[in-house]
């Protein structure tokens, strides 16, 4: 069976399960899904026994429900479908093993909301995600079934559920507007994604030999290799066979679970690399990049690699992010976001109310890409800066100049001035790759998030704004007898109103800097200073009117968040201290006598106050850590400062050490 044929082989998608329904069951199961109602038992009954027919076959011995707990990370527990029945094994799979599943909820990260008296939470299965197969290296097969994760009171203690309620909110004000603009055929807007994935490859061997990247999988210290990506040969670059090999097979383990990979090619800094899948509806798109991360760190490990999704795994060189692109799509086949729509209004209303949401809830669309990573990443000239704009060329920004009177049409040619190559249709706009928000043609590019950061929370947040504008604008216009014409006004309003966001420029500049600042685009420091947020006023409104999140699961987000940055910066300041103290100490000591000994003076006279200024350094941290109280002056003035001081002490000492000296690999030998 070829490459193609394989693709979905461990997928269980509707196609499948036919084969396995009755007609009757399988009528019943694609009406209450297409109506999004939940699955009453004779249904749920019908599907676990063809659900468990299915895995069998394929040769799963175990099924799992598998979920996404506030860790950026995937929890599961693995259950064998072997039961004992009057003294005999048999394989069973019912439908309560199906639709519900328990686990410790006070385990996870709670915000407080589970404590170890009160800990029970239940895994839910979500339908409209594919439950698939995972093959390990030995061959074991397990099923795993895509569920939320709620605490018994209710409340929401994972990624996915916020999710589907945001994409349910969306969809309902999505279609309500499009109804009062005359499409009332749309039952259902889809938010489509599309997840960049940036990571690095490094050899296992280097890896191991490094305390900082087994414990946070970023590097703490470590010189500008001689080297870097100064010549850009590396972007696009040709991919060297280990590499190439890697990538195929990835690819084909990810296509037998239904994952469409797409493109893979090597990133601007060296061992940089980006995988990206095809377009997927939100929540399916979100839930197989978890698979993608997985799958690619597993299988490098076999190629004898390790990859890197932390954001800035080596500073002097390009960060990871995980570009987000969404796209509007109705059940009918129509992209909200394209210009090329024979109906402007469309195109006006939905853009519109997407500048318009950005404006308004700009410090929360921040905090989605906001942790202690991804500030080492944004703004460094490399990925977008941490100030939120959107981009979306002259043309777009002429439309709404003259909205009842502008034709939205393309026509430019793209012309090369050479005869024998061809001319094609230029897309709508340029690209600008320093724009945080930008929109590429029939699509958003949200380039602010981070690399090993879940896409769930910004799509969450996204979908919400989104639906309580489009719900302002149904409400203003709903009523009125000349709806379009007063759509029109409002739009031109509103889009003046909070066109303040939209910036064409460098959004590296200090000119863009200094011009955001006039706008009243609040700056932040460090991802600590943006939690307080989620106790907005406007925000809980925005997260309770919309239904996606009460007050309660923002304030337990916010404790998550907070306590996640903290321990990080305190793990980051013991590690340098565990790193000093075992490696890094007694090799400049080993370094310092050397020179002593050879008498090497020039080198000594550079070498000797680093030495003393590290040793200085070291016990300021050394102290830093032993007051820290967690306080946000603690970490800013106290442990960030401290390590930043002892890193470059460091690293200045690293670029005089004689080869075979370094206490573990560099970035020369690691990157180069």
């Amino acid at each position: 069976m070829n490459t193609i044929e394989n693709f979905g082989k461990y997928m269980l998608d509707d196609t499948k399960l036919k084969r396995y329904l009755s007609p009757v069951a399988f009528a019943r199961y694609v009406r209450l899904k297409d109506a999004g109602e939940p699955l009453d038992a004779k249904t749920a009954n019908a599907l676990s026994k063809a659900i468990k027919k299915w895995a069998n076959n394929m040769g799963a011995t175990h099924y799992a429900h598998w979920f996404m707990p506030l860790t950026h990370k995937t929890a599961e527990k693995q259950t064998s479908f072997v039961e004992v029945k009057n003294g005999k094994i048999i394989t069973d799979f019912c439908a309560k093993d199906l639709i519900k599943g328990e686990t410790d909820a006070s385990s996870f990260p709670s915000g407080g909301e589970r404590a170890t008296f009160e800990a029970r939470g239940y895994t839910i299965w979500d339908y409209t995600s594919p439950i698939f197969i995972k093959e390990d290296a030995a061959g074991n097969k397990v099923m795993y079934i895509p569920t939320a994760f709620c605490g018994y009171n209710g409340v929401a203690l994972d990624e996915k559920t916020p999710l589907l309620r945001a994409l349910e909110a969306l969809s309902r004000e999505a279609v309500n507007m499009l109804h009062i603009l005359g499409y009332n055929k749309v039952k259902k807007v889809n938010l489509m994604t599309g997840l960049e994935q940036e990571y690095f490859l490094i050899k296992s061997a280097d890896f191991n030999e490094r305390t900082d990247l087994k414990t946070l999988g970023r590097t703490l210290f470590g010189a500008l290799p001689l080297k870097s990506q100064e010549l850009c040969s590396h972007y696009f670059g040709n991919i060297e066979n280990n590499i190439s090999a890697f990538m195929h097979e990835a690819s084909k383990k990810l296509w037998q679970m239904g994952v469409t990979a797409k493109h893979q090619h090597n990133e601007v800094a060296p061992c940089q690399f980006e995988f990206v899948p095809i377009f997927s509806p939100a929540n399916v798109a979100c839930d197989q990049n978890y698979l993608i991360i997985q799958t690619l760190s597993s299988l490098a490990k076999e190629h004898g690699m390790t990859a890197l999704f932390a954001e800035k795994p080596f500073a002097h060189v390009n960060g990871s992010g995980k570009h987000c692109n969404w796209s509007l799509e109705t059940d009918t086949g129509i992209n909200l976001f394209d210009p090329a729509n024979p109906d402007k209004l469309v195109f006006y209303t939905f853009f519109a109310a997407v500048v318009e949401a950005i404006d308004r809830y700009y410090s929360l669309i921040k905090l989605c890409a906001s942790s202690r990573d991804n500030d080492l990443r944004l703004g460094a000239s490399e990925a977008p800066p941490s100030i939120v704009s959107i981009y979306a060329g002259s043309d777009i920004l002429s439309y709404f100049a003259d909205c009842a009177n502008s034709k939205i049409t393309n026509d430019k040619m793209f012309k090369s001035h050479v005869k024998t190559l061809p001319q094609f249709e230029i897309d709508t706009c340029d690209r600008n790759r320093t724009s945080p928000f930008a929109y590429a043609g029939k699509k958003f590019e949200f380039r602010m998030l981070g690399s090993s950061m879940s896409a769930s929370f910004a799509s969450t947040c996204f979908c919400a704004a989104l639906s309580k504008v489009l719900s302002e604008y149904a409400e203003k216009s709903a009523n009125v007898f000349e709806k379009r014409k007063t759509i029109e006004e409002l739009l031109k309003n509103q889009f003046e109103m909070h066109k303040k966001i939209m910036f064409n420029g460098n959004n590296y500049s200090k000119e863009w800097q200094a011009e955001a600042k006039k706008r009243g685009f609040e700056t932040y420091e460090t991802s600590l200073d943006i939690f307080e947020i989620l106790d907005d006023k406007n925000v809980v409104d925005l997260f309770e009117s919309t239904g996606v999140l009460s007050k309660t699961e923002l304030a337990l987000r916010k404790t998550t968040m907070t306590d996640e940055y903290k321990k990080t910066i305190l793990l980051e300041a013991k590690t340098m201290l565990n790193m000093m103290n075992k490696e890094i100490i007694p090799t400049m000591t080993i370094f310092k006598n050397y020179l002593i000994n050879e008498n090497l003076t020039d080198i000594s006279a550079k070498a000797l106050p680093l030495f003393e200024e590290l040793l200085e350094e070291y016990y300021i941290l050394g102290k830093a850590i032993e007051e820290y109280d967690g306080s946000a002056s603690k970490i800013k003035t106290g442990l960030l400062s401290s390590m930043s001081r002892l890193r470059a002490s460091y690293d200045a000492l690293e670029e005089l050490l004689p080869a075979g000296l370094e206490p573990f690999p560099t970035y020369n030998k690691i990157l180069l």
